[in-house]
């Protein structure tokens, strides 16, 4: 053999080795695939949250799936617009933000609460407030969770806006930071009337505070996949999500998800007129 001869022999072994390395690699990330949550909780806690159904889509898909958590919710919606991201798990907001922007995505499933695909806005009162009617609420004290909050701010606001109370006819109003503090809030008599999500009202209602107004039903939180990923996988991924039924993987999640539903872009459109209301369909 020449000396030219092992050279080309030389680097076709490396060719060939570089060849299969690919093939490894590209396998291997195949396998891989992460589920992103926003991150509504520290890091950790969200892990573990999430962590037992990714160990069972894990262990039915054959795929290595891992929980990861986006830093902040701002780019949680950007990876999943811009395809970033394998799998996702979006609040109703972020979603609506999402197709508005990058346009629709490849829907999994959404959360069942209580058996239910959706979930309301509530405008509260103390038991023995003299307000029976939302028209009642100009000139009072408001409390509201947080400006992006969709049930603590964006659903109450269009809640009054529609009866004819937009907020500059409030008395005044302010910004708590959580939902329990606004019933605790309203309950102490710190304010006339206040937003909350569903679960703390019924949290709160025995303690003393009282219903004045639903709103229409929301679209619940929701699973989202990569639209390039194979329709086979994801046809796949969404039927193993709709025929869990294993309660400590659901629990998991959230203490009050019984189920894992169907779910179409059209579920949104209440939550997207709401949101185009107070032009709030861009990330922030």
């Amino acid at each position: 053999m020449t000396k030219k001869d092992g050279l080309f022999f030389i680097n076709l072994l490396l060719l060939l080795a570089l060849y299969m390395f690919l093939i490894v690699d590209h396998a291997l990330a195949e396998e891989k695939l992460e589920l992103w949550v926003h991150p509504y909780l520290p890091a950790t806690e969200i892990i573990k949250k999430f962590s037992p159904l990714a160990d069972y889509l894990s262990e039915k898909t054959g795929r290595n799936i891992q929980v990861k958590v986006s830093k902040t919710y701002k780019s949680h919606i950007e990876s999943v617009g811009e395809g970033r991201i394998g799998l996702a798990y979006l609040g109703p907001a972020s979603y609506v933000k999402v197709a508005h922007i990058y346009g629709e995505q490849i829907l999994l499933v959404c959360l069942e609460i209580n058996r239910k695909p959706y979930f309301h806005g509530m405008i509260v009162v103390r038991k023995n407030s003299q307000i029976k009617t939302l028209q009642e609420l100009v000139s009072k004290k408001f409390a509201f969770n947080d400006p992006n909050s969709t049930m603590g701010y964006l659903v109450p606001r269009y809640m009054l806006f529609e009866t004819g109370v937009p907020i500059e006819t409030l008395k005044e109003y302010d910004f708590l930071g959580s939902h329990d503090d606004v019933a605790l809030g309203v309950l102490g008599g710190y304010y006339d009337a206040g937003g909350v999500k569903e679960g703390v009202y019924y949290k709160y209602k025995d303690r003393g505070l009282q219903m004045l107004a639903q709103s229409p039903p929301i679209a619940e939180h929701l699973f989202v996949a990569n639209k390039n990923i194979e329709p086979s996988t994801t046809n796949n991924i969404r039927r193993l999500l709709i025929n869990l039924k294993d309660e400590k993987i659901l629990a998991s999640i959230k203490s009050t998800v019984t189920g894992l539903a169907k779910v179409k872009d059209a579920d949104y459109e209440m939550l997207r007129s709401i949101l185009a209301q107070f032009n709030k369909l861009a990330p922030e």
